[in-house]
């Protein structure tokens, strides 16, 4: 049944887009792929070999727009997950894994939208998280207990301003779901002027769950006994963050971003801390050097990352890209990058050649 609701969609998108002129209407379909062959260092204990998306995380969508007159526009998009190595779903018997929103938008008086949608915290600290901007998904933040990284939200409601000088702010509420997940709730406030983009954000999420056991090696968390698989289930996480990027000229930028967490659980309750900074050097119009970093401070283990890339543009939607990532930590944890099975002691290496495609 999936793939006859693709074949749907794309039959649809034919006929509109033959059919734009007199509709007003446009659909896109677009994605992206990922491949390369990586070595790591510790997994488990083991040494291997890993191929998959490292980069940007495999995905195709649709998204349209149309016009309904009077500067208000009917929009929506549908996002899905993929593996490129094997062609699975990400997310397995999730047709759009990703995003599935609909809504209006309207240039004077703002955009709402409903559905399956971003965690306003990964929107305003992913565009300047070195995961994002180095096209490294294994520097981002461990357990990604920031929600920095993908982080959907289901039954969502979102209300965006419109950009008044620079300045726009949004405001998102998530109802609790059959899943098991709680009511969320998220705002933010961005802000662009001449070569400098900030965001601040702060969210809310209640019942929410994490993999720690398999993302980092945790048996026990907060009292929670971990040591079968079981996933840590916070009664309450909320998480406070800012982010910031300076492009001075066409030679170099700058990104950074800091964010504090709370997680609670009925009893007991902890913090992470999480600061991050990064580089990037144009050394010529096709290739770019990126250096960054981070620290995260989780429940009295430290994680330190950091990672060099180079990547090398054959054209706009394909690169070439190299890679090296390092993270250590603390004595009592065991390093973890996202992605990658924990490592059996305090330090993890990744070295990975890859090639990107954008359509």
């Amino acid at each position: 049944m999936k793939f006859k609701y693709i074949g749907f969609l794309i039959s649809v998108s034919a006929l509109i887009i033959g059919d734009g002129a007199h509709a007003q209407s446009s659909l896109t379909l677009y994605g992206s792929i990922d491949e390369g062959v990586g070595y790591v260092t510790n997994m488990k204990g083991s040494r291997g070999t890993v191929m998959g998306p490292i980069s940007v995380p495999d995905q195709f969508g649709f998204k349209g727009v149309e016009d309904l007159g009077g500067g208000t526009s009917a929009i929506f998009r549908l996002e899905n997950g993929y593996f490129s190595n094997t062609g699975n779903f990400a997310t397995p018997g999730v047709l759009f894994s990703r995003l599935a929103w609909v809504g209006l938008a309207n240039k004077q008086y703002g955009t709402l939208t409903l559905g399956r949608q971003w965690d306003l915290t990964n929107e305003v600290l992913l565009p300047n998280a070195n995961g994002a901007v180095q096209y490294n998904y294994l520097t981002y933040h461990p357990g990604n207990i920031d929600n920095a990284a993908v982080t959907p939200i289901n039954n969502s409601v979102k209300f965006a301003t419109p950009d008044w000088n620079g300045l726009s702010m949004r405001a998102m509420y998530g109802f609790a779901d059959s899943s098991g997940a709680g009511r969320y709730f998220g705002a933010d406030v961005l802000y662009t002027t001449g070569p400098f983009k900030l965001g601040a954000v702060y969210s809310d999420t209640r019942d929410k769950t994490y993999a720690f056991n398999t993302t980092l090696g945790y048996q026990t968390f907060l009292g929670q006994d971990l040591s079968t698989g079981t996933a840590f289930r916070a009664s309450s996480t909320s998480v406070i963050g800012a982010g910031g990027t300076w492009t001075p000229n066409q030679t170099w930028a700058l990104h950074g971003l800091v964010s504090l967490v709370r997680l609670a659980d009925t009893v007991r309750s902890t913090h992470a801390t999480t600061g991050e900074l990064g580089v990037n050097w144009n050394t010529t119009p096709f290739n770019t050097v990126l250096f960054g970093g981070s620290n995260t401070w989780l429940n009295g283990d430290a994680y330190t990352t950091v990672a060099l890339s180079d990547l090398y543009h054959l054209s706009v939607r394909t690169m070439l890209y190299a890679e090296a990532t390092y993270q250590h930590a603390s004595d009592k944890a065991r390093a973890a990058m996202p992605s990658l099975s924990p490592a059996s002691g305090h330090s993890q290496a990744s070295f990975r050649i890859g090639i990107q495609h954008f359509f």
